[in-house]
Parts: structure tokens; C-alpha cells; sequence
């Protein structure tokens, strides 16, 4: 507990300023790391994590994920779990070499271990979202310095496409800056973008005011800038209900990480105040991960509250507590009932390797 709390400080120590901005949530990460080391065991076996609920235990067994890691794209497609990218550095440390490369792969049919599919880019603070049973990356940094060297890290506006027989990524128009720290959500045929900032390497970073979204009906999709958002944030997660958008917490660029949620109605073309996360202090609100499971959209973050939006989409309903929160990791749904927490970090345990299966009931 002492070490949770030394890093609090550490944070609010440096939270007024832009750069010291960028530096604490890069101390999150390493402060994880840092707790666990070279002590760190777990089995490599397949695990089953469940709640309490009996009925949604039954079958459900995922083996652990191959490497630990934070900040990552997630997604599932053709019944199998993929993700991609990530923190897998040493604490306080951001390099080439401790980002994830590799695209892996869990077959829910059989989910005893997840396979290699392909190599790609380093990157991380990316999303990954699945429409038609294809898998769409976007954006996120790298690292362009080694181990020990000064940071250079920078955003890309990349956008594309998995081809599953080639084993390749595809390159798709891509966005139109840079764009790391953000989160993406599918409605429809449609992927919105929210959130968000521009790392520049040594030139500095800058906070992103827009929101875009693509059609992936058109023949040539394009992207296009939505009415602009009320907010500036990055490190939020962003999900849907009832064919709305909603964005919830993330880091501000003035005034620290929050719990609001804002929701933005693509009828109306209008942004609008959600119900802000209930419980904990603002921290909350910083990389929470959320998904629709069924037709209510599930979040679950940092102090380990797992809610589910009510069917008025006007207040949040607490469905779990976990023993160790997550954040930036991924929530992702198995079925209309059950889902999945995948990778992150905790500051008291550090990364997480088991996949935790939860219930939104």
C-alpha cells in the first residue's frame, strides 16, 4: 500500500504541467513494472477467473496472455481474441524494443493457447476495433530511440486493414494527423475516434480537438470530422449504446484525470453530459476500458469497479468489484452475457497475464 501511495503523490507532483503530463502517465506504467521485477510467478497454464456468478463460470477457461502488457489494441473477430501492441518495456523507460510487434490470437473454440499470427510495426496507446470479420488498427506511437536513449516517441495516423491470408496489414486512408492515447469504437458500419493527443518526438506533443469518423460501407472510405467534442482528453475509453457514443473519463489537458462521460448522438449531431463514473476519486476515470455487452455498455476501471450503463443510459450500475483493478487493458465481450478483461496493470500488482471472465449480471 505504501508503494500506491508514494505514486499518487509522484503523479500529482507533476499533473500541472504539459510535459509532466506525458511523464506521469509513462510513471504509472513504470511504477507497475518496478512492483513486480524479476519476482514476479504465475502459472503458464490455461486459468479460469470468474465472478461469483455460477451459471456464467461454466466452460468458460482462457488461457493466459503471452506477454504482459498495457496501453494495446484488443479485439475479437471469427470467434477468436487478437491483440496487438503495447507497453512491454522496463519501468519509466519507453524504447523500440519493449513495444509489442506482434499480432496474437486465442481461438475461443479452444482456448487452451494464443498463437502468433504476424509481425507488424511497434506501437502503443493504438485501437483495434473488428467489423465484417476483418481487424482494423489505428494510430498509436513508436518509439523511434533504443533502450537508454533520450525518448523520441511520435504518433501516427495510420489506418489499416488485417489480411488474414497474407498475413498482412494493409494500408487504409489514413487519418488526418497523428493521433495517440485515444480510443475507437465501431457503430454500425461506422468507426469513431475520440480523444487523444500528437506526440512530435523531440518537438513536443499536442492535444487533439477533433473527432472523425469513417464509413466502411463506401467503396473508397475517407474520413470525416465530426461537430467538435467539448473536451480535450486522452487515456478515456470510448463505447456505445442505444446507437449513441459515449466517452468516458481520461486525462485532461487542464486539470488532471476526470470521471465525466460525455455521449455524442450521431442523429442529432450533438454532444451532450453522460453520468459520471459514481464512486472513487478522479483517478477512476483514467484508462478505463469499456464495451456493449448484449445492449448495455460495461466499463471497468482503475480502482477495480466494474458498472454497466443503465437502459436510460442515466446513471451507472455497479455490477463487480474486483479484487485488483486494471487499467489500460481491454474489455471485451465473449457473448451477450459474459466478457473478458484482458492485459493492463494494477499499481499494487503490476501487469496482468490471466484473462479475467466476468459477467454484466
Amino acid at each position: 500500500m505504501n508503494t500506491f501511495t508514494f505514486n499518487r503523490a509522484l503523479y500529482s507532483k507533476h499533473a500541472a504541467l504539459t510535459v509532466g503530463l506525458a511523464l506521469s502517465a509513462f510513471y504509472f506504467f513504470g511504477a507497475a513494472d518496478q512492483v513486480v521485477g524479476q519476482s514476479e510467478s504465475r502459472t503458464k497454464d490455461s486459468v479460469t477467473s470468474l465472478n461469483s456468478d455460477d451459471d456464467a463460470k461454466k466452460g468458460i477457461s482462457l488461457a493466459d496472455i503471452p506477454e504482459g502488457i498495457t496501453s494495446f489494441g484488443g479485439a475479437i473477430a471469427n470467434n477468436k481474441l487478437y491483440v496487438f501492441g503495447g507497453h512491454t518495456g522496463t519501468a519509466h523507460s519507453y524504447y523500440e524494443s519493449g513495444q509489442n510487434k506482434t499480432l496474437f490470437e486465442l481461438d475461443l473454440a479452444k482456448p487452451t493457447q494464443w498463437n502468433k499470427v504476424a509481425d507488424g510495426l511497434g506501437l502503443q496507446g493504438l485501437a483495434m476495433v473488428s467489423h465484417g470479420g476483418k481487424l482494423y488498427r489505428l494510430g498509436g506511437f513508436h518509439a523511434h530511440n533504443k533502450e537508454g536513449e533520450k525518448h523520441d516517441l511520435r504518433s501516427v495516423a495510420d489506418f489499416a486493414v488485417f489480411d488474414f491470408k497474407t498475413k498482412k496489414w494493409n494500408a487504409l486512408a489514413p487519418m488526418p494527423t497523428g493521433r495517440s492515447s485515444f480510443d475507437a469504437v465501431v457503430v454500425g458500419d461506422m468507426i469513431y475516434v475520440i480523444g487523444g493527443w500528437k506526440m512530435n518526438g523531440t518537438k513536443g506533443t499536442e492535444w487533439i480537438k477533433s473527432a472523425i469518423s469513417i464509413d466502411l460501407s463506401e467503396e473508397d472510405p475517407q474520413w470525416t470530422e465530426l461537430p467538435e467534442p467539448p473536451f480535450q482528453r486522452r487515456a478515456l475509453s470510448v463505447g456505445c449504446q442505444d446507437n449513441k457514443i459515449v466517452a468516458i473519463g481520461g486525462m485532461q489537458q487542464k486539470g488532471g484525470p476526470t470521471k465525466k462521460v460525455a455521449i455524442y448522438d450521431p442523429a442529432t449531431k450533438k454532444w451532450s453530459d453522460g453520468p459520471s463514473l459514481p464512486e472513487g476519486d478522479n483517478m477512476e476515470g483514467f484508462g478505463s476500458s469499456c464495451f456493449l455487452v448484449g445492449d448495455r455498455l460495461v466499463v471497468s476501471t482503475y480502482g477495480g469497479n466494474v458498472y454497466r450503463l443503465s437502459k436510460s443510459m442515466s446513471k451507472w450500475e455497479k455490477i463487480n468489484t474486483l479484487e485488483s483493478g486494471r487499467f489500460f487493458h481491454r474489455l471485451l465481450p465473449l457473448n451477450d452475457q459474459n466478457f473478458v478483461l484482458v492485459g493492463g496493470a494494477s499499481m499494487e500488482t503490476g501487469k496482468f497475464y490471466e484473462l479475467e471472465v466476468l459477467s454484466k449480471d
